[in-house]
């Protein structure tokens, strides 16, 4: 009877959990998380008589989580994919929206501006046309403080969430280590089995963490599993977190860093990061946001700087040089706040043209000797020898200079950034209409034969063109005249360079270039056959009020190649224009390559998560179906126990007898 009754209390108590199990399921079908359980039976050890082996009931050996570790690594791995192309392609299609839009993107603004300066072009002396071309500069100017708002407002937003993000890591990494410790702590209680509740608490820590940052798990033996991230840094041991922080970085207000914390001290840990949120958002920042603003702020610096160049090749209506039509950029350089010296740095442009938009590190060696740096592409441009002798300038290094101070201590370091605040510091400097220089400062007439009248032959003089100012406006005598003389052949030169020219008909009638060095690198060209005593004269153009020389070079900028170009390259290889175009193309092409694979991704993270659900997924018609089994597994097991005292009741029957 013992026998029976044991059996089917073993059975009833068996069931008894399959049931409860099955109720723990549906009750937890819509929890976030959580994993399938089912109850693992087996049979009590049979009990040796001499007929053989006899059953003596049934036991639960374990409540077991339905998970497939594969599959959720790959889902956390792919969640993590998902979030940081999330993360880059919201913001980028902000930046990109932007500048391709034609009501506030620059393209249209330069357009109308050179517009208005051809419009000069053809009327010079109008001043109604004069202000319309300063307004024009005046939109251009607006229409680069609006796009660098935009990028610096796209910066405070990335620093904000980056703080944000950080503060999130922490409190899951946190939690996790808690978990972690109430895991082993559950184990130890229970003699080895797994808290399964708890397993999935953590699982879903795992998953909301793998959407902040890339991460790796390791299962240590005592049920606690480590994290890392990156390049092996640790953010949990065991019930040990790691803390991150995000703050300005040491060179830099603007930039905020990760950093982690442990029990080693303190690292930068943002070049290591990757996956997740956070890792979408410092690759916007390095692939898009710097590159973008660095861009923006090159073509600025070169816009103003070749324009205010030209310019100032003219003359005005009062009969003056030009001045400056944009204020000048300055070359950016940002101290780090941890160097030891005293050393300064200041940068100057030297040739716009050259210049690219990559920031740059100059770092000490030691007192007389620093390493320069380009970032984008980490190639070391220049390394410095100062010699002690302070202060000390650089040749030309991509377009710019720095002077040196003295004072560099070893590992000072300096950020040069000679673009990036130009579009948000780029104000106007001219305001007067009339001191708009359209004119060429000198012109080139025929002034007569010295044998009588006007010249006998058929050479001709082209305007002069000019590179300076050097020597301008012509004074003592205040002409330049040249005066063909056969047995040269060539030309006597009297005023200025004074001296002679050699030009010879009989090779050089289709033309021959001539220089003046002095006079404002002075160019023009003869060609013909001029006869002896015939004379050009090269004079101060006074009363050019018509003259729109200078005003066809400075509209013919629009179309000249005078920046790199966003690829560099040897040379000035793009126009204003095409610089801009490749600005906007290049943010396009990543915008819409991370828009087509976080489509792709997110196609293969719900796949991952389907298959995790099929594995470890409540499914309420098979819990429907277990609870009835179960049900009748249980009732069959109470019919046991009532046999077995039905036949105890008997028994006793009989021995009253």
């Amino acid at each position: 009877m013992a026998g029976i009754l044991n059996i089917g209390v073993s059975a009833l108590l068996a069931y008894q959990r399959t049931l409860s199990t099955t109720g723990h399921n549906i009750a937890n079908a819509n929890t976030e998380g959580y994993t399938r359980q089912r109850t693992l039976l087996a049979t009590h050890t049979p009990n040796l008589t001499g007929a053989g082996f006899i059953g003596s009931g049934v036991k639960v050996t374990q409540i077991q989580r339905t998970y497939d570790d594969f599959i959720a690594t790959q889902m956390r791995s792919t969640q993590s994919t998902a979030s940081e192309l999330e993360a880059y392609y919201s913001h980028a299609s902000r930046i990109d929206n932007v500048l391709s839009d034609p009501n506030i993107g620059l393209d249209p603004a330069m357009q109308d501006f050179f517009n208005a300066m051809q419009v000069l072009a053809d009327d010079p002396s109008s001043v109604p046309t004069r202000q319309l071309v300063l307004s024009e500069a005046e939109s251009l100017v607006d229409r680069f403080h609006d796009l660098n708002r935009q990028f610096s407002d796209a910066r405070e937003k990335l620093n904000q969430e980056i703080v944000g993000i950080t503060d999130e890591i922490n409190n899951l990494v946190s939690s996790i280590a808690r978990v972690n410790q109430n895991i082993v702590e559950a184990i130890g209680a229970s003699g080895g089995n797994s808290p399964n509740d708890l397993l999935d608490e953590r699982e879903v820590l795992f998953n909301q963490l793998s959407e902040k940052v890339d991460i790796k798990v390791v299962p240590q033996d005592n049920g606690a599993w480590n994290v890392f991230t990156g390049k092996g840094l640790t953010l949990v041991m065991g019930s040990i977190p790691s803390e991150l922080s995000a703050r300005p970085s040491a060179d830099d207000i603007s930039r905020y860093e990760v950093t982690l914390t442990n029990s080693l001290g303190s690292m930068v840990i943002s070049d290591q990061l990757g996956g997740g949120q956070m890792g979408g958002l410092l690759a916007f920042r390095d692939q898009i946001l710097d590159s973008g603003h660095n861009q923006l702020g090159l073509l600025a610096v070169c816009i103003s700087e070749r324009l205010n160049s030209q310019h100032q090749l003219g003359l005005d209506l009062n009969g003056q040089f030009g001045g400056q039509l944009f204020s000048s950029p300055s070359v950016g350089v940002v101290v780090n706040d941890q160097n030891t010296g005293s050393a300064t740095v200041a940068g100057s442009f030297v040739d716009t043209g050259n210049l690219t938009s990559s920031d740059y590190e100059l770092r000490a060696i030691n007192a007389n000797d620093f390493v320069l740096t380009r970032l984008s592409d980490n190639t070391q441009v220049a390394t410095i020898n100062t010699a002690g002798a302070y202060p000390y300038t650089t040749g030309e290094i991509d377009g710019f200079d720095l002077t040196l101070t003295a004072g560099a201590a070893a590992g000072d370091t300096f950020v040069i950034r000679p673009v990036r605040e130009a579009a948000g510091a780029i104000q106007m400097a001219l305001t007067d209409p009339r001191k708009l220089a359209a004119a060429s400062p000198v012109r080139a007439q025929p002034s007569g034969n010295t044998a009588g009248g006007s010249n006998q032959g058929n050479a001709a003089i082209s305007q002069p063109a000019i590179t300076g100012t050097g020597n301008l406006p012509l004074t003592t005598p205040a002409t330049i005249t040249l005066e063909y003389d056969s047995a040269i052949p060539g030309f006597n030169v009297t005023g200025g360079p004074g001296g002679t020219i050699a030009f010879d008909p009989a090779t050089q009638s289709n033309g021959a270039t001539f220089t003046f060095p002095a006079y404002g690198g002075m160019s023009f060209s003869i060609s013909g056959t001029p006869t002896d005593g015939d004379q050009f004269v090269i004079e101060n153009n006074s009363a050019g009020v018509g003259d729109n020389r200078n005003a066809l070079i400075m509209a013919g900028l629009q179309t000249e190649n005078t920046l790199l170009g966003q690829t560099g390259g040897i040379g000035e290889t793009a126009t204003f224009q095409e610089s801009y175009g490749q600005m906007v193309s290049g943010i396009g092409a990543k915008t819409h390559q991370a828009e087509v694979s976080y489509e792709s991704v997110s196609g293969l993270l719900e796949r991952h998560t389907n298959a995790l659900l099929s594995v470890s997924g409540v499914n309420l018609d098979e819990e429907a179906a277990n609870l009835v089994k179960f049900q009748q597994a249980y009732q069959a097991a109470a019919q046991v126990i009532t046999v077995a005292s039905t036949l105890f009741d008997t028994l006793i029957a009989a021995v009253r007898r």
